[in-house]
């Protein structure tokens, strides 16, 4: 049920603005819960109109709108390269399995030509270095490795 207005409540609101409340209007609001009422609504209304930010600090409307259209375009964007950057690591990594896997099966082939285009320097620093063999697959392939990872590093990176 809605309670009774006052008649005296518009006016009492209109003295309590302008700071003039007589005698007769604080007894008024000790008698009227109407009227108290209001005044202590009104007087909270006013205090949380006075913190509320004014309209020349509010930032222009077209600059946000432009703002939230940039930010929409490049979340389409983010979203429609999705499955080329995808794309690209896929590439990088089976680009990177298949090299290992060449080198792998044609080591042989490849440790015959080396030795016949190079001669004694080839005999002379495998015997520096006491990699024989599928060592040296296993050397090539640590460092494609690195270079794999190095490739995904940049990649992750660009996001």
């Amino acid at each position: 049920m809605k309670p009774a207005k006052c008649q005296s409540e518009k006016p009492i609101l209109r003295e309590s603005r302008l700071g003039l409340l007589s005698d007769s209007t604080q007894d008024h609001l000790a008698a009227c819960d109407s009227c108290s009422t209001a005044l202590r609504v009104d007087r909270l209304l006013q205090s949380d109109a006075s913190q509320t930010p004014a309209l020349e600090q509010l930032p222009d409307p077209t600059i946000v709108w432009w703002r939230s259209q940039q930010q929409a375009r490049l979340l389409q964007t983010e979203r429609a390269t999705l499955p080329i950057r995808l794309a690209e690591r896929l590439a990088l990594v089976l680009g990177a399995l298949g090299l290992v896997i060449g080198l792998t099966l044609t080591w042989p082939m490849l440790q015959a030509t080396l030795n016949q285009w190079v001669g004694g320097w080839v005999r002379g620093f495998s015997q520096t270095l006491p990699l024989q063999g599928s060592s040296w697959i296993l050397a090539l392939s640590c460092s494609l490795f690195v270079l794999v990872g190095f490739g995904l590093y940049t990649q992750a990176a660009d996001q």
